[in-house]
């Protein structure tokens, strides 16, 4: 599985820098860390039934890399770059403080198997074994031989938050097959204690 990170993928979207002025500097990579936070769970879950399952109701298996990542399949880049009404929603409902904390992250490459409320329902492949997976050209056949009620491959990114983490953002990306596929990024927004998928946008889609 290719890793071509989508660094600043907001920023490079026509518009991310809209009318907004940034209250303070971007936090750089390398300062950007790996806490966890207790609402990581939640988020993950809500953006996951949001854009791979679709339903809540849906009971599929979900194939997790065990890393953080803001990978996408080769080719995709130049759509990441096109402007679409979805986007441009999203990153106008989005603040800068969160734009700012997502981009400064993703590029982390964080263990998502120490979270133990992420694990139901989840089962995690590491970086090792899906690069042996998918690097040979059985793979498909051999991952839905492996996983028959799995939507496919997925990945996701480290959270972007807010400053009272009450907002977040996270890239979803979801592989069914060489050609099949497609990559969101969900902004989340905390309401009532509870985490709802505020808005999506798709940055890219092999089908």
């Amino acid at each position: 599985m290719p890793r071509v990170f989508l660094l600043a993928a907001f920023l490079a979207w026509p518009g991310a820098q809209g009318a907004q002025k940034p209250s303070k500097p971007a936090q750089s990579a390398s300062a950007a860390t790996c806490a966890t936070s207790p609402d990581d769970a939640a988020i993950y879950s809500t953006a996951l039934n949001k854009v791979v399952l679709k339903d809540r109701d849906d009971k599929r298996q979900i194939v997790l890399l065990s890393q953080t990542s803001a990978a996408y399949p080769p080719g995709m880049a130049a759509f990441t770059a096109s402007s679409t009404p979805d986007k441009t929603e999203l990153l106008d409902a989005a603040s800068t403080a969160t734009k700012n904390d997502f981009d400064a992250k993703a590029k982390l490459s964080c263990d998502l198997t120490t979270n133990a409320a992420l694990g139901a329902g989840v089962v995690f492949m590491s970086p090792n074994e899906s690069d042996e997976l998918f690097s040979k050209a059985s793979g498909w056949k051999d991952f839905t031989a492996k996983y028959p009620s799995a939507p496919g491959f997925t990945i996701v990114s480290a959270i972007g938050f807010d400053a009272s983490h009450r907002q977040a953002l996270v890239y979803v990306g979801n592989s069914c097959g060489m050609l099949c596929g497609a990559g969101y990024v969900v902004l989340l927004e905390k309401k009532k204690d509870k985490w709802i998928a505020a808005k999506t946008a798709k940055i890219w889609n092999a089908t």
